[in-house]
């Protein structure tokens, strides 16, 4: 675990719970013989909204506090390639060797694999939502939307230091959402949430009655354009950001392993659900769901230990400007 006292707390186990519900909403569509508590850890797929909320709030948060100004955007685009690219590339290589390997496998009776160099470019530069090719897997597509939003807000957001710049932008950005534009992909279909994250920061920072407009605005917004569910569940997260200061150990590793448990799930469960299938355990469903849960989260300590983390120092060596340490709470940019 790394040494990072500052961390906001409270983001940190939203990552966490996040991840969590991500993992339980894609291994709940197994449990085919128990539709209710399918139905339920299908809700888990409001995890995606969430970190669109905390990336919107702990992006903009860490920028704020260490200085940034647009000048300083490739620093900043190094930074979060180094950070989340390294861990999505390692993905990325063992979907192709799942791939490859599954293609001989005298058993398999699923999709063929085929190597398309230009599909493989489109994934490493986040392009797919704009080619006629597929994710490798689905998951994919929300690191898109985090890597449009990384271009807006560092290019956009700190364009002007006036405050007045700033909720203009935000109200223009978040009102875009109102509108629908096709493609799952896009950031303009989530725009009142991260938005959402930005005007909590400034809430969280400086707690004044007229802060805390904009995000009732978003707040919404976001009931309108994505269902009371998702909204609530928002608030709750916004709530927990300002009152949820102390030390849950659980949450904690979660949080840390959130990334990694993310990017890597749904591969542990392709491979789980194939070896169930050789078994002939399959039919055990609540007991292949706890197996395929147990591997998901070591499997994503491992890969945060021997992938995630080395990302994360490295990127810790860029800095935006030559002067004395800040106090920060958070170093996720």
């Amino acid at each position: 675990m790394l040494n990072e006292p500052y961390k906001l707390l409270s983001i940190q186990y939203l990552r966490g719970l996040a991840a969590l519900g991500v993992v339980f909403c894609h291994f709940g569509f197994a449990l085919t013989n128990y539709p209710v508590i399918s139905s339920v850890f299908n809700l888990g797929q409001i995890g995606v909204p969430v970190f669109f909320f905390i990336s919107g709030f702990i992006i903009a948060y860490s920028l704020e506090k260490n200085g940034y100004k647009t000048s300083h955007f490739f620093t900043f685009l190094i930074k979060r390639s180094i950070r989340i690219d390294p861990p999505y590339w390692v993905v990325i290589a063992l979907y192709i060797l799942l791939g490859f390997t599954l293609n001989h496998l005298s058993a398999y009776r699923g999709v063929v694999f085929r190597y398309d160099f230009a599909q493989f470019i489109a994934h490493i530069f986040y392009a797919v939502p704009f080619t006629r090719y597929s994710f490798y897997n689905h998951i994919f597509w929300t690191l898109c939307v985090e890597f449009q939003f990384y271009l807006l807000i560092g290019l956009l957001y700190f364009l002007f230091k006036s405050k007045a710049y700033k909720v203009i932008f935000l109200l223009a950005f978040g009102v875009i959402n109102l509108f629908h534009f096709g493609g799952d992909a896009l950031i303009l279909n989530y725009t009142s949430i991260f938005a959402l994250g930005i005007s909590f920061m400034v809430f969280y920072n400086n707690r004044t009655l007229h802060n805390i407009v904009l995000p009732i605005i978003f707040i919404t917004l976001i009931l309108y354009r994505h269902g009371f569910a998702t909204a609530a569940v928002l608030l709750i997260s916004s709530v927990a950001v300002i009152f949820v200061n102390f030390r849950l150990n659980a949450l904690y590793f979660l949080g840390n392993i959130s990334y990694s448990l993310y990017l890597t799930h749904f591969l542990v469960f392709e491979i789980c659900n194939g070896i169930f299938k050789r078994m002939g355990i399959i039919h055990l469903q609540f007991l292949c769901f706890s197996m395929e849960l147990v591997v998901a989260i070591l499997f994503a300590w491992l890969f945060y230990i021997f992938f995630e983390r080395p990302a994360i120092r490295l990127s810790k060596s860029f800095i935006y400007l030559r002067r004395p340490k800040l106090d920060v709470k958070s170093t996720a940019a």
